[in-house]
Formats: C-alpha cells, sequence, structure tokens
C-alpha cells in the first residue's frame, strides 16, 4: 500500500506514524510545504516572546527522524493537484521549481488552515501572521532585527492576539489590539470577557474592540500607523491574528464535499466523500457533541485524535480498523497575563442559537481553601439545559487550578452529565487545591436550585 500524505505537522505525522506501525508493507511519502514537521503551533507566541530559544524546540520530531522510522518526507513541496480518478497528486518542489506527481493508494489531507487577511495595501510589507512555525520566527526575526518596531499593532482578540500581545509587551513592546467584535474572545460571553479585558488593560494592552482595520500608512519601508473605522493608532508592524480558513481548496476541486463549517465533510473514521481520501486537522469539521452541530475546531489536540484515527482506518485489513472519532465539545484553555482562561461546551449566545433552553449561573470564589496563604479567585459561570439540568458549558478566569477543573467540566459535557449528578462527584479535595466544595460542584449546586430540579442540597 503507498499512503500519500499532504500536510506533515499533528493530523498528518500522527496518521502517518499509525500506518508506519501497523503495515510493514507500507509506502508513505509526506508532502510538506514549510520547514518543520510536527511542531506545536500552541508554543509559537512563547517562542516569540523569546522565553524558547529557538524554533527547532517546538518540534516534536524532525524530518530525519520519520525517515529513519521508514518514510519519505518532501519538504517545502507543495500539493498542487489531486486527480482522484487515476489516484495522483501533482506536487511542486518550491526550492527547485519542478513539478511531479505522486501516485497513491490512499490519501491522507491535512493541510490545515490559513489565516485570514484582508486586502489592503501595505499589509504584504509590514503584516506578519503566525500560524505556521515559519511564519512565527519570521515575526521574532523582524522584531530582533530592526529597532524601529516600539508599538505594533494587533487585529483580532482571540486566543492567538492574546497571546502574543502578551509576548510583544513582555519583549517591551507597546501593543495596540484591534477587533471588530464588541469583547475579546468570542469563544466566552460577554461578562466573563469584561473581567478579562480588565486584566490585559492593567497589564499594558490597548485594547480598540468594535473597530475594523482600513488602512495602513508607512513613510517608504515603514509602517507609521494603521487605521480603523473608528480611529488611528501609530504602529510600526502589524500582526494579523483573525483566525483561520481551512485549505480546503484541492480536495474540493477534487469532488470532496465541504461542510457549513467551511471544514471538509468527513465520517467518524476521518473519510472524505471521495473514495480513497482521508482528511484530519484544522481543515475538517467535526461533531459538536453539546448542541450536535457541526464546526470546524482548530485545535492540536483534536488533529492528534484525529490522526489516530484516519491512521488505524488507513492502515485497517478487513475486519480491523474499528476507532472512531465522535466529536467535540470545544475544550480550550490558556494563560493570560498570570490568569489562566478556559472553557468548554456551549456560552450563553451559542445556546440561544441552537435554540436550547438554559439557566446560567456566575460567582467567584477562591483557588484554593479560603484561608490558606494568597488563596486566589476564580470566577466561574456554568450553564444547563433547563429542562433536564444537562451541563452546556463553562467558563473560567481565575489565578489557579482552571486547568483541572475545565477539564472536569469537559467530562461533564462530553457525557451529557446533568448538575443533579454532578454536584455529587467525588472531585478530589485538599486546601492547596480548593475548598470542600469544589467549584465546579458549587457551580453544579447553584444551577441545580436555579433551575428548580432536585434534590437541591
Amino acid at each position: 500500500m503507498r499512503l500519500v500524505v499532504i500536510g506533515g505537522d499533528a493530523a498528518g505525522m500522527t496518521a502517518a506514524s499509525v500506518v508506519r506501525r501497523r503495515r510493514d508493507d507500507a509506502d508513505i511519502v509526506v508532502i510538506e510545504r514549510g520547514h518543520y514537521t510536527s511542531y506545536s503551533m500552541c508554543g509559537i507566541p512563547y517562542y516569540v516572546a523569546g522565553s524558547i530559544g529557538q524554533p527547532e524546540d517546538l518540534v516534536a520530531r524532525s524530518p530525519a527522524e520519520f525517515r529513519d522510522a521508514g518514510m519519505t518526507v518532501h519538504m517545502r513541496t507543495e500539493a498542487t493537484a489531486i486527480d482522484p480518478d487515476r489516484r495522483v497528486v501533482t506536487v511542486r518542489d518550491l526550492d527547485r521549481d519542478a513539478e511531479r506527481t505522486e501516485p497513491y493508494d490512499a490519501l491522507l489531507y491535512a493541510t490545515g488552515a490559513h489565516p485570514r487577511v484582508p486586502d489592503l495595501p501595505g499589509l504584504d510589507r509590514h503584516g506578519y501572521v503566525v500560524h505556521t512555525l515559519d511564519e512565527g520566527a519570521q515575526l521574532r526575526d523582524a522584531l530582533e532585527r530592526r529597532d524601529d518596531v516600539r508599538t505594533v499593532a494587533i487585529v483580532g482578540a482571540g486566543y492567538i492576539g492574546l497571546e502574543v500581545a502578551e509576548a510583544l509587551i513582555e519583549r517591551g513592546l507597546a501593543v495596540h489590539l484591534i477587533d471588530r467584535g464588541p469583547h475579546v474572545m468570542r469563544t466566552l460571553d460577554a461578562d466573563m470577557a469584561a473581567r478579562l479585558e480588565k486584566i490585559l488593560s492593567d497589564f499594558g494592552v490597548q485594547l480598540h474592540l468594535g473597530e475594523s482595520l482600513t488602512a495602513i500608512h508607512a513613510d517608504g519601508s515603514h509602517c507609521r500607523e494603521v487605521v480603523t473605522d473608528r480611529g488611528c493608532y501609530e504602529a510600526n508592524a502589524v500582526v494579523l491574528a483573525m483566525g483561520g480558513t481551512p485549505n480546503v481548496a484541492l480536495a474540493r476541486a477534487a469532488g470532496c464535499d465541504v461542510g457549513p463549517s467551511g471544514g471538509l465533510v468527513v465520517d467518524n473514521r476521518m473519510r472524505t466523500t471521495v473514495p480513497g481520501v482521508w482528511a484530519a486537522g484544522d481543515v475538517v469539521e467535526s461533531r459538536d457533541l453539546v448542541a450536535g452541530r457541526r464546526l470546524n475546531v482548530q485545535l492540536g489536540t483534536h488533529a492528534n485524535k484525529q490522526g489516530k484515527v484516519a491512521g488505524i482506518d488507513i492502515a485497517a485489513h478487513p475486519g480491523e480498523g474499528d476507532a472512531a472519532f465522535p466529536g467535540v465539545v470545544g475544550t480550550a484553555v490558556t494563560r493570560l497575563c498570570d490568569w489562566d482562561v478556559a472553557r468548554v461546551g456551549l456560552t450563553e449566545r451559542e445556546a440561544k442559537d441552537a435554540r436550547i433552553a438554559y439557566g446560567a449561573v456566575s460567582f467567584t470564589g477562591t483557588a484554593t481553601a479560603g484561608y490558606m496563604p494568597d488563596p486566589g479567585v476564580v470566577h466561574v459561570k456554568m450553564l444547563a439545559q433547563r429542562e433536564t439540568g444537562r451541563v452546556l458549558g463553562a467558563q473560567l478566569l481565575g489565578t489557579g487550578n482552571v486547568a483541572k477543573r475545565i477539564d472536569v467540566a469537559a467530562v461533564w459535557c462530553q457525557l451529557g452529565v446533568t448538575v443533579q449528578d454532578a454536584q455529587f462527584f467525588d472531585l478530589s479535595y485538599a486546601p492547596p487545591f480548593g475548598g470542600v466544595w469544589d467549584l465546579l460542584l458549587v457551580a453544579a449546586r447553584k444551577l441545580t436550585a436555579e433551575l428548580g430540579l432536585s434534590p437541591q442540597l
């Protein structure tokens, strides 16, 4: 069997490694347009900040290591066309500008997503994106090489935009953060985002919300300022962090269906609608296990799981290959300005869009037992379905034990646990980690009462 993998990061190389272990007879060819394989995109902001020394430090396995494992890995090579009838991929060597074809029995399409970039003059020269390790290295190189960069405008207030904002302030730069939305981090509700906005402002981030970038002004080769529909701000460089669009063009041209989320349609074995073609990672859409909708979630956690499932199915002999990817609940966590921000499941807006009747509670507690020195603080919000009490989502913002708690809430969301049952969960307790009633148990108790369900503790 000959497997061609397009895309050499999390999903692609995970699938290739699974096939390598399960099929001694597999001839595996990887096509990757960049300089790196299997790297952590989530680590790029920390590399930009300077807390990570070299880009190679973010690489889990190098091209040489995959070659040593018996794979053919073509770096700086781009797939340009897929012919599913002949089962060949046309590729171009970017360094030699030479084209050839690669035949396949099975094709894994793991091309990820590309950053959204507005069509504005000047962005090609003064704008940076950090969607790949190559791009992160370009930004850090520019910051270290240029002495004229004092102020940076970041467009986009999602996870990457906020993490890069913190990274640049740690480098001693001034930061303007621009987003057309009414609040930062749209995966949070407005009340939780407002708490985060104060933290960011206190840290030094200059927020410009409800504004859209309209122009870049430069003096010769030097960027001078950015213009929005509401103001004008000094900026010597621009970082675009407006999210990513799945790279579906080649697969769509080959006949693969694209879903309403913009990602490729796949089944739970990661098979596309074209025979012999699998897809995984940021390029596909997944099932939302809470609301049942289809959505495109771009996270390495899902990419690795989907790559595993695809690899098992590709390598399967008759009667094998029973792994299936169930879907996602949207679990995410990050650390910003010494505060942890986490969320899972649905926000109030998403629950309304899904037409789910819900109840919500919000409160503030301590990260550890209240009598401990510096007990910290955690702002908690939780949603549950009004009729059944099923946990729909949670949002946490705090200075301790946030990641542990959001993972518990993720289990509740994925398994369909009700708040009536959740309030009795046997969660761990010790004073350095929280009170006798963990904050999630408190939230479940409050929601049980809010919804008029029983038993009420």
